[in-house]
């Protein structure tokens, strides 16, 4: 068996205004996150649309992002594209994993 080193990374969620609003080790958590803070599940006017990868020539720590519809407080609705990052913080924490 062989053994694989990965470094492990941090997701970052930022709404459209720039405002970190969740992180996590994983995407699938983060979304779980993403999905919490606007009301999936418990708000009825709050709905998950799509995720966009970012498709780049020139790729970075963005992923991509999602798209939700959401109230905007005014009677009616809004999309709001929420960035997800990938970041390596320092120090490195290492793990392991039996392939």
């Amino acid at each position: 068996m062989a053994v694989i080193t990965y470094i492990r990374v941090t997701y970052v969620a930022l709404s459209h205004y720039g405002k970190p609003i969740a992180t996590a080790h994983t995407e699938k958590d983060l979304k779980d996150g993403i999905d919490e803070y606007y009301g999936i599940g418990t708000d009825n006017k709050a709905k998950y649309i799509e995720w966009v990868g970012n498709n780049s020539k020139y790729p970075d720590e963005l992923e991509g992002h999602h798209v939700y519809e959401v109230d905007d407080f005014n009677g009616g609705l809004e999309l709001e594209h929420v960035k997800v990052y990938c970041v390596e913080f320092y120090p490195y924490t290492k793990y392991e994993v039996e392939n």
